[in-house]
C-alpha cells in the first residue's frame, strides 16, 4: 500500500509529528500563496529530495502517480482557459460563450498550477508515510489540544490506511469469484463499480459501528483528562529542521520578489 505509514529511522521519521505538521502547514501555504514557476518547483524539488533522503524515493513517485489524471486535467483546462493571454498565441477559438486560447504564459502558468497540485499533494503524502498516528495524536495531547480533536485526526490517518486494506480485499474476493475490474473503461465497468463500491459502503458502516461501540465502552467524552505514558519532545532534529524550512521558505520569497 502506497498511503500509509512506512516505518523507517531516517531524519524525517525521527523528527517531532509537530515540526512535520509544521511543514505541512508551511509548504502548503507556500503552494497557494505563489504562483511563480520557478518559486513552484523549488518547493516540489525540496520535497522530493525530503522523500528520497527518507527512503521513499520510489513509493513517493508512486504515490504521485494516484494524482496523474487530476494532474493532466489541471494542466489542460488551465492551458486552453486561463488568465493569462501574453506571449505567442499557439490556438483561438470562439465557441458560444467559450474563449479557448493556448498560448506560451499560458502553457508555463498551466504548469506551474501542476506543480503547486503536486507540491500540495507532495508533502501531504510524506506526513502519512512518515508519521505514525499514535505519535501524532499523542503530540498534539501534549500541546493541550482538545481531545476531540487529537481523536478525530487519530482516526482519520488510521481510516486512510485501514479503508484502502479493506478496498484491496474485497477487489481481490471479487477477483477471485471472476469479476474483471482492471477490463473496460469506467462507462463499461459501471456494473462492476457497483459490486465494489456497496461491499465498501458495508465496511465503512460497520467499522463506524464498531467504533463508536469501543468509544462507548471506554467511556469517552466522560471528562476525565486523558493521560499518556510516553510524551513527545522535540530535539535537534527538529531545530535544524525548523532552521532549514524557514530559511528555504526566506529563500523563495527572495526569488519570488526577484522574479516581479
Amino acid at each position: 500500500m502506497l498511503l500509509r505509514y512506512q516505518p523507517g529511522e531516517s531524519f524525517l521519521h525521527r523528527l517531532d509529528p509537530r515540526t512535520k505538521l509544521l511543514a505541512l502547514i508551511a509548504m502548503s501555504a507556500v503552494a497557494l500563496l505563489f504562483s511563480s514557476l520557478p518559486v513552484l518547483l523549488l518547493a516540489f524539488l525540496f520535497e522530493t529530495v525530503l522523500a528520497i533522503v527518507s527512503g521513499l524515493g520510489k513509493r513517493f513517485f508512486r504515490a504521485l502517480t494516484l494524482i496523474f489524471p487530476l494532474l493532466i486535467l489541471v494542466i489542460v483546462l488551465d492551458s486552453i482557459f486561463n488568465k493569462v493571454s501574453s506571449g505567442q498565441v499557439w490556438f483561438s477559438a470562439n465557441i458560444g460563450f467559450l474563449h479557448p486560447e493556448i498560448t506560451t504564459e499560458g502553457i508555463l502558468f498551466a504548469i506551474a498550477m501542476g506543480l503547486r497540485l503536486l507540491t500540495l499533494v507532495g508533502i501531504s503524502f510524506l506526513f502519512i508515510m512518515t508519521t505514525a498516528p499514535d505519535d501524532f495524536v499523542r503530540s498534539l495531547r501534549n500541546m493541550r489540544v482538545p481531545s476531540v480533536l487529537t481523536f478525530s485526526l487519530g482516526y482519520a490517518l488510521h481510516s486512510t490506511t485501514a479503508l484502502a486494506e479493506d478496498t484491496r480485499q474485497i477487489m481481490d474476493a471479487q477477483r477471485s469469484r471472476g469479476l474483471e475490474l482492471d477490463r473496460g473503461n469506467i462507462i463499461k465497468n459501471r456494473n462492476k463499480l457497483t459490486a465494489l463500491f456497496l461491499p465498501v459502503t458495508v465496511s465503512v458502516l460497520k467499522r463506524s459501528k464498531n467504533t463508536a461501540d469501543a468509544m462507548q465502552a471506554r467511556g469517552f467524552r466522560q471528562g476525565v483528562p486523558h493521560s499518556s505514558y510516553r510524551s513527545q519532545v522535540p530535539g535537534n532534529r527538529d531545530i535544524l529542521m525548523g532552521a532549514v524550512l524557514f530559511s528555504f521558505i526566506v529563500l523563495l520569497v527572495l526569488l519570488d520578489w526577484l522574479l516581479i
